[in-house]
């Protein structure tokens, strides 16, 4: 459920190698209620399969525990791994350390067939050592091309060379992070309306401070919690047109947003924000859990997070708080004075799967993924093993959510596995409740309308001689995590920010932008 600067779990890798049997087991049937599989591009023949394929794949846990008993005993990698006549060997690596960690492993000689990632630039395009796809996707890919939408494709392309297999973000949305509200909190402080400004969403959070919303008579509200490292704030700074994760083109340079003016006021925002107790005092070093946690327990307010997990956080506040009725809504990023695009990242992908020049048998490789995009590929992600965990009866998918969950498999399956991004129809199945199917449409439908553009989704890995800046972009820079906490926190007054940029610049920051900028006026002005 998570995207580039997403989630934080004690780091921990599992390599999980799969086997296969020759023969592939048999389809299940095609239900009635959703458009029959004419896919078989990828599905081998039981009696001529060739040997199994091996791929070695490199991807991140996303912060979740990754499933238990990897071998054939496990019917769901034992599953998959029939359907696509593969032997699989999945790396899992941890989430906030994969950049890391596989900086670690290409320089030690360990490139694998794909890697998970973000974009199809970085360390494996630098170094050449990505695959051209578009021959083998053309005569392999049929599924991937029919399911996944020229600006996913486009995202992952440059000088005309498909260079990973995209999925795209779920929904149609182009956005990575939105707002949550507690509407019932909202009720209770007498606030019937969005804010729609910086300054009503300073009024709101104020309430949620001092009329107890939680009603348990004590001032434990939380109005705004985030993550560590400045993880999940995205749509404050968005206010201001900019987050750090985005970039901003101005005067014929394109500039990391971490050092533009419009990001000196989302700091300032916090500021006040830290100085009001408006935000969580644990904000900088809250874990993933600790976070979910708090939000759980009914003492936070608000929030950023993922628009795909709208009913997700409804269900969760269901159960940890049944005698509350707590109503977990999306709304739109407040918009400052002149301000145009609003929001956090525009991005037209979830995640992208890079193939690499050491790949033993590419073909194989878009087999696998063209499996995965086919209708049988997209209920195995969404509801697992047909006969399992869901069943065709009278022509209608009967999913076992239940059974599903409690097999661990099927938060890994729609993280590593999806492919497609979404299929509402699917969605609808296998969410089985229409107030959770109108949430999540809700929240798509926020994400939708708003966004920051991306302006370096195809910017190549960006090489200077200082490891204080190892690259254009934001991944937690030390340098601009330490400046904006002590700004926040009131050790550094707000101007010290143009210290920092000037400190960024001489650290490296100043080649940075001179080689992104010159990508970007004789590339993609």
């Amino acid at each position: 459920m998570f995207k580039k600067h997403k989630g934080l779990l004690l780091a921990t890798s599992l390599t999980m190698v799969v086997a296969l049997s020759a023969c592939s087991s048999g389809k299940s049937n095609t239900p009635a209620t959703v458009a029959p599989s004419t896919d078989t591009a990828a599905s081998p023949s039981s009696t001529t399969a060739p040997e199994p394929a091996a791929i070695r794949i490199f991807t991140s846990d996303f912060s979740q525990p990754v499933p238990g008993g990897a071998t054939m005993s496990n019917p769901t990698l034992k599953y998959l791994a029939d359907k696509t006549n593969t032997k699989l060997d999945i790396v899992f690596l941890p989430h906030t350390q994969m950049d890391q960690q596989l900086s670690t492993k290409y320089a030690a000689g360990d490139i694998p067939d794909v890697v998970m990632g973000w974009n199809a630039g970085g360390e494996l395009f630098a170094n050449n050592q990505l695959l051209e796809l578009n021959d083998y996707i053309d005569q392999y890919g049929p599924n991937l091309k029919k399911v996944i939408p020229q600006s996913a494709w486009d995202a992952v392309t440059i000088d005309g060379k498909i260079l990973g297999i995209p999925e795209p973000a779920g929904g149609n949305v182009t956005e990575n992070s939105i707002f949550y509200v507690r509407k019932d909190w909202m009720d209770k402080v007498g606030i019937t309306e969005a804010p729609k400004t910086p300054d009503e969403l300073l009024t709101l959070l104020r309430a949620f401070r001092d009329q107890d919303p939680n009603g348990n008579g004590q001032k434990d509200e939380i109005p705004f919690s985030s993550r560590e490292n400045l993880s999940w704030v995205n749509n404050i700074f968005g206010m201001y047109g900019q987050t750090h994760t985005t970039a901003k083109y101005e005067n014929n340079e394109l500039l990391p947003g971490f050092i533009t003016s419009n990001n000196k006021q989302g700091l300032g925002f916090m500021r006040t924000m830290f100085e009001e107790k408006l935000i969580d005092s644990e904000f900088m070093t809250n874990k993933r859990n600790v976070w979910e946690q708090k939000i759980q327990q009914g003492i936070v307010g608000m929030w950023n997070h993922d628009p795909s997990l709208a009913w997700d956080w409804q269900d969760r506040l269901n159960k940890s708080l049944p005698n509350e009725k707590p109503d977990v809504v999306a709304f739109a990023t407040p918009r400052a004075p002149g301000v145009t695009d609003v929001g956090s990242l525009r991005t037209s992908t979830n995640k992208v799967y890079l193939v690499t020049k050491k790949a033993k048998d590419p073909a194989a490789v878009i087999k696998f993924f063209d499996w995965l995009a086919t209708q049988e590929g997209q209920e195995f992600v969404n509801f697992g093993i047909p006969g399992d965990t869901y069943t065709n009866e009278g022509g209608k998918i009967v999913y076992d959510k239940q059974k599903d969950t409690d097999a661990k498999t099927s938060t890994w399956r729609s993280l590593i596995l999806n492919i497609v991004g979404y299929n509402e129809e699917l969605l609808k199945i296998k969410l089985d409740n229409e107030q959770a199917f109108e949430k999540q449409k809700m929240a798509y439908e926020v994400a939708r309308n708003e966004s920051i553009p991306n302006l370096m989704s195809a910017l190549p890995a960006i090489k200077t001689n200082q490891p204080e800046v190892p690259n254009f972009g934001y991944n937690n820079l030390p340098i601009y995590l330490e400046a904006a906490t002590q700004i926040i926190m009131g050790e550094k007054p707000l101007d010290y920010f143009d210290e920092f940029v000037t400190q960024y610049k001489s650290l490296g920051g100043a080649e940075a932008i001179k080689q992104a900028s010159d990508w970007y006026n004789s590339t993609q002005k």
